[in-house]
């Protein structure tokens, strides 16, 4: 298993960043996520990376790679679907497909390729990738559905309650 170099390739790749579904359906999925999380709107002309609240490319040395912008730690299911439009245009004639989990979403071309900006940036091995993400296969083409993405502070008081349940039982 390998990822598309999106380093390498991404002259290929930034040319479909101003096509309007892959804008539309980034904008739309990815505002799933901070309106849920934050409360912050997303926009036309913003990139995830303006979002990002973890430092994992703090120890890069180097020019930090263009293609990081579109990278939000723990997004992963909210950019799964742009990751899915980027791939099909950049290689339309492999049969792109999103793999799914509850711990990560990624796109596969049904062999040994995987287009994941996430991961790639993040450091981890494709076969862990690949192993993580393969639970649920959607047909060739298939976008996933995003949902709201729950409340930094729904999330804390739901972990609390979960703590007190298993406390109780």
């Amino acid at each position: 298993m390998q990822y598309y170099d999106l380093k390498k390739n991404w002259r290929k790749v930034k040319r479909h960043l101003n096509n309007k579904e892959v804008v539309r359906v980034l904008v739309r999925d990815f505002n799933k996520y901070t309106e849920g999380r934050s409360g912050r709107k997303f926009s036309k002309g913003q990139v995830p990376f303006e979002f990002e609240s973890c430092d994992w490319w703090l120890d890069h040395k180097g020019r930090i790679p263009a293609y990081w912008q579109y990278v939000k730690h723990s997004a992963c299911h909210w950019l799964v679907n742009f990751n899915l439009e980027m791939a099909k245009c950049v290689m339309p004639d492999e049969e792109w497909r999103i793999l799914t989990s509850d711990e990560h979403s990624t796109v596969w071309n049904g062999n040994d390729l995987l287009f994941d900006f996430n991961f790639l940036a993040l450091g981890v091995e494709p076969d862990e990738c690949f192993a993580l993400a393969n639970k649920k296969q959607l047909p060739v083409g298939k976008r996933k559905r995003c949902y709201w993405a729950e409340h930094w502070k729904d999330e804390d008081n739901r972990r609390k309650t979960e703590e007190t349940f298993k406390l109780s039982a």
